[in-house]
C-alpha cells in the first residue's frame, strides 16, 4: 500500500461469495449474504456524531416514538444527521469522502462507512443525496485495515486523525493543539523544520502567529525608541534636473548615466516628474558615492533602460545649486523659514528660505521715550519668552539732562548728536564718585530754573549689566521697576548676531539659469519715534519697498526692499513714520550648477532629545534585548507557547493587542416613505446614522455678477441653512472672444459676405509700418500696423475659387472693350454701361471672406446665458424654448420685447425713404417684412432697389451717385 492510499483497497468482501461451495451459495443464500456482510463490516469504519436528531413523539404519558414501515423513528425536518445508505459523505475541512454503509444515527448516533483515514475530528460532513450534515466526534478504523496498515500509521499522511496528537508530542514540542482554522496538521508536521530553523528571528515569530491565530504579527524593538547620544542619521540628496529627450527617465534608476560632452557618470536612485514654468522636467536623485566628473549644463546624458534595454537620453538643465552667506555680513533679526527674494532670471521659479539662524546677546539698550521721575538704579525687566536666550539684565544708569556737544564738535570730533560730554577716565575714581557712569549731568535745580521740571528724572542712559546669551530673537522689555517714574520706553538692540543668517535652503532649484540671480533677504530694523501705524503691505514713501511685518513689542519693522538703509534714516509710509535705531542686512551669494545638494534632514527621530517618542533606557522594556509582539490576542494565551518554540533565550518578550474593527458597508436604499416612520431611519450597519445624514443641509449656490445675488461674507465656510435667493457662494464668469479682421479659410464655405463685395475686399490697402497720409484721400491718415500678422487686409488670392462670370455678365455685344467706336472717355458710353452688370446670383452667393476690419464676436460657455437681464429673447410671459406656442415672424400676438413694437408683424406707421432711396424702417413697419411673398430675405430684389453694382440705373461714373452708395 502506498503512503498516499488512505482507504482500504485489498478487501475480502467482494471475493467471499466465490470462495463458498456452490451448494452453499444455492442452498443457503442467507448464510452466504451473512458471511459477505460480516467481512464488509470488518472492513468498514465507524463514525460517531455529536448531534442528536429530533424525532416525532406520541402524545402519551410515557415517551413513545412514531416509527416508519422499516421500524425506524420518524425524524423531524429540523434534525441534521439523517443520512441515506449508499450516499457519499464529504468532510468540509479535509475533503475526504466515504460511502455510507449502515445508518445507526437514530439509536447510537453513528454511521458505518467505507474506510477513510483523512477525516478530521470535529469537522462537518455532508451527505451528497440527503444534504444531511453532522460533526464527527470519533473515528474508529476497521480491524482489517488496522491489521493490513499497521505500519502505515507511522506515516503522517496515512495515519488516522487521532494519532496526529502523538506526532505533535513527538515533533511539535510547544505547539498547542488548537491551531488556526485551515492549518493542515499533517503538512505542519512534515514542514515544522522550517519553523525551528527560523527560531529567534522575526520570520520565525511571524510564522508562529500565522499558525496559531492566522494573524500577521507585528514585531517591534523598544531599543529603536531608546535615546542615545549622537544617534541621529543625517542625510542630504544630490539632485539634477533634466528634460526627457528619448525614453523614460524612470527606467534609468540603478543604471549608469553618462554625460556625452563631459564624460561624467552617476547612478540615479530615484526620479520624480514635475511640471514647472509650462515645462515638463524630471528631478533625478543620484547616489553621491557613484558620481565621477562634473556634468555640463545643456549636455545630453544617456543610459540604458532597465525595462526595454533601449537607450534613454536626457538633457541636463542648469539650476541654482547653492547659496552662501557672507561670514562678515550675516544680518540680524531673521527667523527660520523667512523667504529670500530672488531676482527674475531663468525659469523664474526658484525659491529659497532661511534655514538656520545664529544666536547672541543684547549689546545695548536704546532710549525711545525718556519719561520722567526715574531714579538711578531702577531695574529694567525683560521677557525672554520665545527667544531661546537667558541672562539679560539692565538698569537706569543716568537720569536728568546731560551736556550735548556743540554743533561744531559733532563734525570736528566725529561725534553723534546723541553723544554727551563725559568725564575723563580717572576723574570718577579720584573724586570717589559713587554714581554709575561718567556723563556730566545737570543738577535738579537746573531743571527748575529752566522751567522744565518735568524733564527732571528722565532716563538719560541705560547700564547693560549682562547682555545674556543664546538669543535668536530680541527680548522684550516688560516693565521698569521704579518708585515714581513713568512714560519711559527703552529698546534692546544687538550687533552680536541675534537672528543672523547661518544657512539658506534652496526649496526650489528652478532651471535654465545661465548666471546666478541676485538674492536679497528682507531688511529688519529696530525703530523709534513712531507716529501712525505700520501695516503689512504698506508701500514705503521714503524708499522703494513694502512693509512685510511689524513686531510692535520689539518695534522691529520688516521691509521688502533693496534700498541701502542705515541707522538714523527715516522710514515712512502713507500712514506712519519712524527713525531707524539699528538695521542690518545679510549678503547672500548663490551659485549655478548642474547638481544641487539639499540642505539635509534627519531620517528618523533617533537621538533627538526633543522627540516625544524617544525614551530613556530602563533595563526592562527599553533595553537592547527586548521585543514586542502586537497581535490580535492577549499575551496570556500565547506566552508559554512562544517561549517553548521560537523565543530566543535571554530576551524579554512583551505583548500588545492589535485591535481591528470590521465595518460592514452594506446599507439599504431608503426612500422618503421609509423615513416617514420611526423605524424607517434605522439601519443596523450605521446604527441609525441616517437620521443625522438626512437632516444635514450642505448649502452651495452658484451665481453671476448680474443675476441679482451677492456673495456671502464667508463663502468658503459650509452652511447648514438654506441660502436665500439673493445669496451665492461662487461667482461664475463668462468668456467673450473678439477677433478683429481674422481671415477665414479660402474655401468657399458660404458663411461670409456675398460675392458682390469682391471689388471692396479684394483690393484693400495693405498694412503700413509708419503713420502716413493716404494717397488720393486728402486729410485721411492711417495709423501704423506691425505687419501681415495683424490680418488687416485681404488680397485677390482669396477669390480664386470664383469665375469672372459669377461677378459680371454682358448683355449687349455692341458695347465691348475692343470696340473701334467707343472709347473709355466717350461722352455717350460709360466705362461700365448697362450692358455690363453684376448678375443677380452674386448678391446671394456667399464667400468666406470678411471685410477689412470686421469684428467677429463669439461667446464662450455661459451658464447664465438665458437669464441675462440685458438680453431678452421673448417676453416675460413666453420663454425662449417654450414649445406650447408655434409662432411666425408675422405673428402679432407674441412680441419679443414690447407690446407696442412688433419684431416683424403689423402695426405702426410706414416710414418714408431717405434721399438715397434707403428705407428707414423699424420693427413696426407694415410695408417691409422678412417673409413677404414679394420680398425675400436676401434672395431676390424688386423695384425700387438700393443702389448696388447690379443696378441698371446707376453706373460707376454717374454724375450724382458715389462709388459705394447704398
Amino acid at each position: 500500500m502506498s503512503y498516499d492510499d488512505n482507504t482500504l483497497t485489498n478487501k475480502l468482501s467482494p471475493l467471499i461469495r466465490t470462495q463458498l461451495p456452490e451448494f452453499i451459495q444455492s442452498d443457503h443464500p442467507v448464510f452466504s449474504q451473512f458471511i459477505r456482510t460480516y467481512y464488509q463490516f470488518l472492513e468498514s469504519a465507524e463514525v460517531t456524531f455529536s448531534e442528536v436528531n429530533n424525532y416525532l413523539v406520541q402524545e402519551t404519558t410515557s415517551t413513545n416514538f412514531v416509527i416508519d414501515e422499516d421500524g425506524d423513528n420518524v425524524v423531524l425536518e429540523d434534525s441534521d444527521a439523517k443520512f441515506i445508505v449508499g450516499e457519499t459523505i464529504t468532510g468540509l475541512s479535509s475533503g475526504a469522502t466515504a460511502t455510507v454503509l449502515v445508518d445507526d444515527v437514530d439509536d447510537n448516533k453513528r454511521l458505518f462507512i467505507s474506510s477513510q483515514n483523512q477525516f478530521i475530528l470535529g469537522e462537518t460532513v455532508n451527505g451528497s443525496v440527503s444534504n444531511s450534515s453532522g460533526t464527527i466526534q470519533t473515528y474508529k478504523a476497521n480491524p482489517v485495515q488496522n491489521i493490513q496498515q499497521l505500519l502505515e500509521f507511522a506515516n503522517v499522511d496515512s495515519t488516522i486523525f487521532k494519532f496526529l496528537d502523538n506526532f505533535r508530542d513527538a515533533f511539535l514540542d510547544g505547539m498547542v493543539d488548537n491551531l488556526a482554522a485551515g492549518v493542515d496538521k499533517r503538512k505542519l508536521t512534515k514542514n515544522i523544520r522550517d519553523l525551528y530553523i527560523s527560531k529567534g528571528t522575526r520570520k520565525g515569530h511571524e510564522l508562529f502567529f500565522r499558525l496559531l491565530f492566522n494573524d500577521d504579527a507585528v514585531i517591534s524593538y523598544p531599543n529603536e525608541q531608546m535615546l542615545r547620544a549622537s544617534d541621529g542619521t543625517w542625510t542630504t540628496k544630490r539632485i539634477m534636473r533634466v528634460t526627457e529627450t528619448a525614453g523614460n527617465a524612470d527606467e534609468l534608476i540603478g543604471q549608469t548615466i553618462t554625460g556625452v560632452t563631459s564624460g561624467a557618470t552617476a547612478i540615479p536612485v530615484s526620479t520624480i516628474g514635475i511640471r514647472e514654468a509650462f515645462t515638463d522636467i524630471v528631478e533625478v536623485e543620484i547616489d553621491i558615492d557613484t558620481q565621477t566628473g562634473t556634468f555640463v549644463a545643456g549636455e545630453t546624458i544617456q543610459g540604458i533602460s532597465n525595462v526595454s534595454d533601449q537607450d534613454v537620453s536626457l538633457t541636463i538643465l542648469s539650476v541654482i545649486a547653492d547659496a552662501d552667506v557672507s561670514a562678515t555680513d550675516e544680518g540680524q533679526y531673521y527667523t527660520v523659514g523667512q523667504q529670500v527674494n530672488i531676482a527674475s532670471a531663468g525659469s523664474q521659479t526658484a525659491t529659497a528660505i532661511i534655514n538656520t539662524v545664529g544666536s547672541g546677546g543684547v549689546t545695548s539698550v536704546e532710549i525711545d521715550d525718556a519719561g520722567s521721575n526715574y531714579a538711578i538704579g531702577d531695574a529694567i525687566n525683560f521677557d525672554n519668552t520665545g527667544t531661546d536666550g537667558v541672562g539679560i539684565s539692565a538698569e537706569v544708569k543716568v537720569v536728568g539732562g546731560a551736556v550735548a556737544p556743540e554743533t561744531g564738535d559733532v563734525a570736528a570730533y566725529g561725534m553723534s548728536l546723541t553723544d554727551h560730554i563725559v568725564l575723563e577716565d580717572g576723574t570718577q575714581s579720584f573724586m570717589n564718585d559713587t554714581y554709575h557712569g561718567t556723563k556730566i549731568v545737570l543738577e535738579d535745580q537746573t531743571f527748575v530754573d529752566l522751567s522744565v521740571s518735568a524733564e527732571k528724572g528722565s532716563i538719560t542712559d541705560i547700564r547693560l549689566i549682562n547682555g545674556g546669551f543664546g538669543y535668536t530673537k530680541l527680548p522684550t522689555v516688560s516693565s521698569i521697576s521704579t518708585t515714581s517714574g513713568s512714560g519711559g520706553k527703552v529698546l534692546p538692540v544687538s550687533n552680536s548676531g541675534i537672528g543672523s543668517i547661518k544657512d539658506v535652503e534652496i526649496t526650489n532649484f528652478g532651471f535654465n539659469y545661465s548666471s546666478a540671480p541676485t538674492f536679497s533677504a528682507f531688511r529688519h530694523a529696530v525703530i523709534k519715534d513712531i507716529s501712525g501705524t505700520f501695516s503689512i503691505g504698506d508701500a514705503l514713501t521714503s524708499h522703494t519697498g513694502t512693509v512685510t511685518a511689524f513686531d510692535s513689542a520689539r518695534q522691529l519693522l520688516s521691509i521688502n526692499t533693496t534700498a541701502n538703509l542705515s541707522n538714523g534714516n527715516t522710514v515712512a509710509t502713507s500712514g506712519a513714520s519712524a527713525t531707524i535705531v539699528q538695521v542690518d542686512a545679510a549678503t547672500i551669494t548663490p551659485a549655478v550648477g548642474t547638481i544641487a545638494t539639499t540642505s539635509g534632514e534627519f531620517l528618523t527621530e533617533r537621538g533627538k532629545v526633543s522627540s516625544d517618542v524617544m525614551r530613556i533606557q530602563d533595563s526592562n522594556y527599553y533595553q537592547d534585548y527586548s521585543y514586542v509582539v502586537r497581535v490580535g490576542e492577549s499575551i496570556n494565551t500565547w506566552r508559554n507557547a512562544i517561549k517553548r518554540t521560537v523565543h530566543p533565550a535571554g530576551w524579554a518578550v512583551f505583548g500588545e493587542v492589535s485591535i481591528v474593527t470590521s465595518v460592514t458597508a452594506g446599507v439599504n436604499a431608503f426612500t422618503a416613505g421609509d423615513l416617514s416612520v420611526p423605524e424607517g431611519s434605522f439601519t443596523p450597519e450605521l446604527a441609525s446614522l441616517l437620521t443625522t445624514a438626512f437632516t444635514t443641509i450642505f448649502g452651495r449656490r452658484l451665481g453671476t455678477v448680474d443675476d441679482g445675488t451677492s456673495v456671502r461674507a464667508t463663502p468658503s465656510v459650509g452652511s447648514d441653512a438654506i441660502l436665500s435667493n439673493t445669496e451665492r457662494d461662487l461667482t461664475l464668469t463668462r468668456i467673450n472672444t473678439i477677433s478683429v479682421g481674422v481671415i477665414r479659410a479660402n474655401a468657399n464655405l458660404g458663411i461670409g459676405s456675398t460675392l458682390e463685395n469682391l471689388a471692396k475686399y479684394a483690393f484693400a490697402v495693405e498694412p503700413m509700418l509708419t503713420d502716413s497720409d493716404l494717397a488720393h484721400y486728402p486729410d485721411f491718415r492711417r495709423q501704423a500696423r506691425s505687419g501681415n500678422n495683424d490680418r488687416a487686409y485681404y488680397n485677390i488670392e482669396q477669390f480664386k475659387h470664383f469665375r469672372i462670370n459669377q461677378v459680371s455678365t454682358a448683355t449687349d455685344s455692341a458695347e465691348t472693350f475692343d470696340s473701334s467706336t467707343n472709347k473709355f472717355d466717350s461722352n455717350t458710353v460709360a466705362f461700365d454701361g448697362n450692358d455690363i452688370r453684376i448678375p443677380q446670383a452674386a448678391f446671394t452667393t456667399r464667400i468666406n471672406v470678411p471685410p477689412p476690419g470686421e469684428i467677429n464676436i463669439s461667446g464662450g460657455a455661459r451658464v447664465n446665458a438665458f437669464d441675462n437681464n440685458f438680453i431678452r429673447f421673448d417676453t416675460t410671459r413666453e420663454t425662449f424654448d417654450e414649445t406650447v406656442f408655434t409662432t411666425l415672424m408675422s405673428d402679432t400676438g407674441i412680441t419679443f420685447d414690447s407690446s407696442s413694437t412688433k419684431f416683424d408683424g403689423s402695426g405702426g406707421d410706414a416710414v418714408p425713404r431717405d434721399v438715397g432711396g434707403n428705407y428707414n424702417t423699424d420693427f413696426s413697419d407694415t410695408n417691409i417684412s422678412f417673409d413677404s411673398g414679394i420680398n425675400k430675405f436676401d434672395n431676390s430684389f424688386n423695384i425700387p432697389l438700393l443702389e448696388r453694382f447690379s443696378s441698371s440705373g446707376f453706373t460707376f461714373d454717374n454724375s450724382n451717385k458715389t462709388f459705394d452708395i447704398g
